[in-house]
């Protein structure tokens, strides 16, 4: 079964998805941001706040998160929010 994890503002993900997290001050992920924009594959998930990090899905998307990349690791790959889902379902 899939793991669906909130990443902020009710805002989930499904973790098989994620190919990288990346910060967003590298020049490389700057250039992906923009290319990203360019091609109409990105999800802006920072809700105006500063983006911090860059998530890579299986599919192309590119997602703009306010999160750190430690924290949003974390949250993605951290099984205590699995239990915590499966509870609440």
């Amino acid at each position: 079964m899939p793991k669906i994890v909130n990443i902020g503002f009710d805002s989930f993900i499904i973790t098989d998805r994620i190919l990288a997290v990346l910060p967003i001050e590298n020049s490389i992920v700057k250039r992906l941001k923009q290319h990203g924009i360019e091609s109409g594959k990105t999800v802006n998930l920072t809700f105006g706040k500063r983006t911090r990090s860059v998530l890579i899905t299986d599919s192309g998307h590119i997602m703009f998160s306010f999160l750190p990349p430690e924290k949003l690791i974390g949250k993605l790959f951290n099984d205590e929010n699995e239990d915590k889902i499966n509870r609440e379902v």
